[in-house]
């Protein structure tokens, strides 16, 4: 049985790394389609499970290769997250928190009031006004 792996991992790695997953999937349907005829030309022929043994072994193969290319996706997301912040400002645990919370209200504060927008001249004609 051959190894495919480095066949497979090196024709990926000639492609951009930010390339659409359509050109990977291209190459690997050209990969097995050259697989299938190069093993039906094998003389004296191969049995059908000699094949089936030799495709289950570039589809291993292609399983492998798209594992990495999913795990170089994730740490490009994570770098890029991470290269957003601005340079020398480092994240604080609860920064998400503060950020979005309000203080609390005092005892004896008034509540707070909820005003309504003005609403078009023909959408206040049509709504009744609240009690």
């Amino acid at each position: 049985m051959a190894d495919y792996y480095p066949l497979i991992a090196r024709a990926i790695s000639g492609l951009d790394p930010s390339a659409p997953g359509e050109q990977r999937r291209a190459i690997y349907e050209r990969a097995r389609a050259a697989l299938i005829t190069q093993l039906r030309g094998v003389q004296p022929p191969l049995t059908e499970s000699e094949i089936t043994r030799e495709r289950l072994a570039l589809e291993e193969a292609v399983r492998k290769v798209e594992s990495e290319a999913a795990q170089r996706a994730r740490d490009a997301a994570r770098a890029e997250l991470k290269n957003r912040r601005p340079a020398g400002e480092a994240a604080r645990p609860g920064d998400s928190l503060r950020a979005s919370s309000r203080p609390a209200p005092r005892p004896g504060d008034p509540p707070p009031q909820v005003t309504r927008a003005p609403l078009p001249p023909a959408a206040a004609q049509a709504e009744p006004e609240p009690p």
